[in-house]
């Protein structure tokens, strides 16, 4: 009895099993990098020790809520809750086990009443001298990584037949078809045979191979399976529309009919996050054909989706219930901090270090340049010194719209913007800004190819092209032989071929300058000042200067060519104008004739005045680079008042707390009002690429000490800090701040619901990281070999508990959102290509995350001693799986969600230094551990 108590009724081996399962998850996340998603399938996500380890987690719950009578003493909403994940379970493994999903090709005017399964198989089929026939299906795992060996045997005609599967062989015949040798036994005798599969594809006749035993035949075929469905599906249309000017896809859908006998045919129109509904299956709109003229439709047929929905629910109202039942951990934990006399401590001095002038003025050594690297400003030509005087011209010539390769229409501020920072890696240069720079460039190219503006860091680099080592800048024409070779192509193909985490600094910068000098190109050719609409030209492309003029000429348009004409000749004199007489009206005057041209043809693709002076208004203030130094500064300045405070033994004046809560308060308005503007000027959620999530990320740390943690200085300097950090990692700049075009998936509410629960769980449970630092200092400041008074020594313990509390009700919430987010994108993966869960490397690692942290806020049933540090430790620790989560699986890992796609990258040293300095705080902290937290209720 005590076995079965310990097996199945025990919450040390339901945390032990979670345990078990994020490692496994963990494990096959890498697995699938080195040997690819088949070989995950098989040795983890597929495996019957897997599904072992779900029915045992099943089983464990259900033992708990009988052996904890939970009921009887009120915990309804714990029991809803975690009576949810019961409830998934089951679903998902109905949904595993009676469901399928497949693919069905059509071409326009077509029909089809068949879909092929995701699967691979190896069919067998026997037919006796009577001419009957039997068959059986073999599912596989085999790949050019995987060989899963088949050793299977079966009965046809009450006769056994065995299956034997060798050597793997892809690419046969220079074609896609790969071959895996067999043997048959069957009726006494061995026959050699061989395999054939044409890709994924279902079996062809050409591909299917036969073996004659006795007066039997063998058939043998290796592919996907074909399921008939009960009608068919005509595509009528298919209809790809692209963000005009690129060849980017906006949005793609299928005009179909549903034939189903004599019922009169259904139209409709299937699209990204719009799925036809019939007959039981699911049509989601997942590709097309490359010549655009048929269209690919993932088909599912889920009996587990009503259960497994309804298991969703009940988890959301379990976890809204928990943060509102009087009974709850997070309703106790705030009754217990009401009653603490708590005294907030905030920074350590290896944080202060960290985050010192010194440190801030290095982080930006990393991409401006000191200027006495820089040429000196008497040696620029004179022509090139008047651009200063152009703010009146580049007033109206940054408001002109321009059409960016990626198919959005935006003010040439932000271009100018984005490709002089790029190319010089500063914001402004020799005292000009952006666009008066690329005015130089786009009207003088041969001038300012001679100047040294683009940023280089490799000396290696500098001594190849024949430069000062020294030398921080170089010129364009640096790169160029005096035939016109480029110099630099070879080590950038060299560079390129090599895997990220092997590049050495020299290979890095070569790549990082060759696309430098195609930034130059583009303006110096002008190919980038796509600011003329054309109506008609190819998806609404917006044309060059030079390619406007020759359109209107091929199109026999003289009125437009003339006026085309007119406005780049004017433009270019009132240049010239300008340079030699200060005088910039005739330019003036042209781009303003360019923007009334815009108006006059730009039609449906023109931004409005107002978010075009709105975009501006974010590209100079850059607001959210602008908060990083409050945010670190006010939780620097009150961290130093209250430790005062701490070691005086006096107690922070309210007068203190309100004036900082103000303070922050206010920057946290001032940040949500960039967010909402840079919503309002890319028209879509501002969270759809790693550096908007940064900023999402940085808000929701600040919105949880703001309002939810408002009475605690300790909160509020620590979401202070953390989101003055989160700001400065989304600026040091490896993410692309830029705002771009969102993916035809992406264009859905989901967005919104799903990635901003997510993310902001990243805030609550970055908090979560920085108040367990925090208190491992508090822990080492126990130390009896630290001289404090007896009080002090109290106000540390008190702070402690009080911190410990804290923590962990920034981790319910932490959790909390990170299950309804992650598994509203259950629903939303669901709702837009039908499947819940892919294994997917971030879906995955989201999952890990839960684990870890639901693994954290159990362990006061399994070890009530010490638990203040235990729990302090693992807040700290356990933030590395969200960390893995956000940067790791776009570093390190494979699949949907990665942007390395798999090519690892070097871990940075700071990051390296980081790991070190936090495991030599828990080990010095561990001396002091001995404090357990007081019962709570």
């Amino acid at each position: 009895m005590n076995i079965i108590k310990t097996l199945f009724c025990s919450m040390k081996m339901v945390l032990l099993l979670m345990g078990i399962y994020a490692i496994a998850c963990a494990i096959a996340t890498f697995i699938e990098k080195y040997d690819g998603t088949l070989a995950a399938r098989l040795w983890v996500y597929d495996a019957f020790w897997f599904e072992i380890l779900h029915l045992w987690l099943v089983a464990c719950l259900i033992g708990c809520f009988i052996t904890s009578k939970a009921w009887q003493r009120k915990k309804y909403a714990s029991l809803l809750l975690h009576a949810s994940f019961i409830v998934i379970i089951i679903g998902a493994g109905i949904t595993r086990y009676y469901g399928f999903e497949g693919i069905m090709n059509l071409r326009e005017g077509e029909s089809a009443n068949t879909i092929s399964t995701n699967e691979n198989y190896i069919f067998i089929q026997v037919k006796n001298p009577q001419g009957n026939v039997e068959s059986v299906r073999i599912p596989t795992y085999i790949d050019e990584k995987v060989n899963r060996k088949i050793n299977q045997h079966f009965k046809f005609f009450d006769k056994p037949l065995t299956l034997h599967t060798e050597e793997f062989v892809a690419k046969v015949d220079m074609s896609n078809r790969v071959m895996l040798y067999a043997s048959i036994d069957f009726l006494g005798k061995n026959e050699k045979t061989f395999i054939m599969r044409d890709g994924n594809n279902a079996p062809t006749r050409e591909n299917i191979s036969m073996v004659i035993i006795e007066d039997y035949t063998i058939f043998l075929a290796w592919g996907a399976d074909r399921i008939a469905l009960p009608f068919s599906i005509k595509l009528n249309h298919f209809e790809l529309e692209r963000y005009p000017g690129s060849n980017s896809p906006a949005s793609y859908a299928s005009e179909v009919e549903v034939l189903d006998g004599e019922n009169p045919p259904l139209p409709f129109r299937i699209f990204m996050n719009n799925v036809l509904d019939y007959g039981g299956y699911r049509f989601f709109q997942s590709s097309y054909h490359p010549d655009e003229k048929g269209s690919i439709l993932s088909v599912n047929n889920d009996p587990g989706k009503i259960p497994t929905y309804i298991g969703y629910a009940m988890l959301i109202l379990g976890v809204i219930w928990l943060l509102f039942d009087k009974n709850g951990r997070f309703a106790t934990l705030g009754r217990f901090l009401k009653t603490q006399k708590f005294l907030s401590f905030v920074l350590c001095g290896a944080l202060f270090t960290l985050l010192s002038p010194q440190m801030t003025y290095s982080a930006q050594a990393q991409t401006d340049f000191s200027p006495k690297d820089e040429m000196p400003l008497q040696d620029i030509p004179s022509m090139i010194k008047s651009l200063k005087n152009t703010t009146s011209l580049v007033d109206e010539f940054d408001r002109i719209l321009v059409q960016d390769f990626g198919g959005r229409t935006k003010p040439l501020h932000t271009l100018t913007d984005e490709y002089i920072h790029k190319l010089t890696q500063k914001r402004t240069f020799q005292g000009l800004n952006p666009s008066q720079v690329f005015l130089g460039m786009l009207f003088y190219p041969q001038e300012w190819q001679s100047i040294q503006m683009i940023a280089t860091k490799s000396p290696k680099l500098r001594q190849i092209l024949g430069l000062d080592e020294n030398q921080k800048y170089l010129a364009y024409i640096d790169v160029f032989t005096p035939q016109g070779q480029y110099i630099l192509q070879n080590y950038v193909e060299s560079a390129n071929l090599k895997n990220p985490a092997s590049r050495n600094t020299f290979e890095k910068d070569v790549i990082s300058v060759d696309e430098r000098i195609n930034y130059a190109f583009l303006i110096y050719t002008g190919q980038v000042l796509r600011i003329f609409p054309d109506n008609k030209s190819p998806n609404n492309q917006w044309l060059t200067p030079i390619d406007a003029i020759s359109s209107a000429i091929a199109q026999g348009d003289i009125k437009k060519t003339k006026e085309l004409i007119d406005i780049y000749k004017i433009l270019t004199q009132g240049m010239q104008q300008g340079i030699e007489t200060n005088n910039w009206q005739e330019a003036i005057n042209a781009v303003q004739n360019i923007r009334t041209f815009q108006q006059d043809n730009g039609a449906s693709l023109l931004v409005s005045p107002a978010k075009v002076d709105s975009e501006i208004w974010l590209n100079v203030y850059n607001p959210f680079y602008q908060l990083i130094f409050p945010y670190i500064l006010i939780s620097i300045v009150l961290f130093i008042i209250v430790l005062v405070g701490i070691l005086k033994n006096t107690p922070t004046r309210p007068l203190i707390h309100k004036t900082f809560y103000v303070l922050l308060l206010g920057l946290f308005i001032l940040h949500t009002f960039a967010l909402g503007l840079r919503w309002y000027v890319s028209e879509h959620a501002p969270w759809s690429n790693a550096y908007e999530s940064m900023l999402y990320i940085a808000w929701a740390a600040i919105f949880s000490g703001v309002v939810f943690f408002r009475r605690s200085n300790l909160a509020l300097c620590a979401s202070s800090l953390l989101a003055g950090i989160t700001l400065f990692v989304a600026h040091l700049g490896d993410m692309d701040p830029q705002i771009g075009n969102l993916v035809p998936v992406l264009k859905s509410y989901w967005l919104n619901i799903h990635v901003s629960v997510i993310t902001a769980s990243y805030g609550f449970l970055g908090l979560c990281f920085m108040l367990g630092l925090i208190t491992l200092i508090m822990f080492i400041l126990r130390s009896p070999k630290i001289p404090l008074k007896a009080a002090s020594k109290d106000n540390i313990t008190n702070s402690i508990l009080s911190l410990v509390a804290l923590n962990e009700m920034s981790m319910i919430l932490g959790l909390f959102l990170l299950l309804v987010g992650n598994f509203l994108g259950g629903i939303w993966a669901n709702e837009s290509w039908g499947r819940y869960w892919g294994w997917d490397s971030k879906e995955t690692w989201s999952l890990i995350s839960i684990g870890v942290y639901a693994i954290i806020l159990h362990l006061r049933f399994v070890c009530a001693r010490n638990m203040p540090f235990v729990l302090t430790t693992a807040s700290v620790i356990g933030f590395f799986s969200v960390l893995m989560t956000y940067f790791g699986v776009n570093l390190y890992l494979t699949g949907m969600h990665s942007y390395a796609a798999g090519e690892a990258v070097p871990m940075p040293l700071w990051f390296i230094l980081m790991i070190l300095g936090i495991f030599v705080l828990i080990i010095l902290a561990s001396r002091n551990r001995q404090l357990d937290m007081p019962r709570i209720s």
